[in-house]
């Protein structure tokens, strides 16, 4: 079903304005730069966006609220959860990672000048409920027997630091070749030593 076209305009100069931050930075990205890119006319923007700030906010806490989703129905489903579920949810956050590029060099803009963008605090808040999360998964991995006895803090600060610097340490030629190590890497934070393929 195709998105409405409002819909696809708000997608088209968000994608833009997040590839173009990511790309120039706040400063010299100019909203006629994003209009652009997206292929919209210059007051269409702010038919969608109040103005560069608002877009720029959007591009960082978007995201956040789509993994927060996931971090939501992945809590409904740990009481049952299996060292099976433990490896799709990597495989998860894998493909979430590495299909964002342009969000992830946005991130790593803002946390460069935390003292200049006040989006650093929807950040930080995500980044402790994130090892929240990564928390009480290893908590109920233990108590259930699948994952060896460790330190869920320290593993969740490894977790979300890998994920962050994985996706940012390869090109995209070396992104096909890398996945499958980055599962396994992954996986042994957690203390899980056998191969996924």
């Amino acid at each position: 079903m195709a998105k409405p076209k409002s819909n696809q305009k708000r997608e088209q100069i968000f994608q833009a304005g997040l590839k173009l931050f990511a790309e120039n930075g706040y400063t010299k990205t100019t909203i006629k730069d994003i209009a652009q890119e997206a292929g919209v006319s210059f007051g269409t923007v702010f038919t969608y966006y109040e103005n560069k700030a608002a877009l720029f906010r959007t591009c960082v806490t978007a995201p956040l609220r789509e993994f927060k989703n996931h971090m939501h129905d992945a809590r409904e489903e740990m009481p049952s959860m299996t060292l099976t579920t433990l490896k799709n949810l990597v495989k998860q956050h894998i493909s979430f990672f590495m299909e964002r590029e342009h969000y992830l060099r946005v991130i790593q803009y803002v946390i460069g000048q935390p003292e200049r963008f006040s989006e650093i605090e929807a950040l930080d808040e995500f980044a402790d409920e994130f090892r929240h999360f990564i928390q009480d998964i290893m908590r109920t991995g233990m108590d259930k027997g699948f994952l060896p006895k460790s330190d869920p803090e320290e593993v969740s600060y490894g977790y979300l630091a890998f994920l962050m610097g994985m996706r940012l340490s390869f090109t995209d030629q070396a992104k096909a070749h890398q996945t499958s190590a980055f599962k396994n890497q992954a996986l042994r934070l957690f203390g899980i030593q056998e191969v996924l393929q």
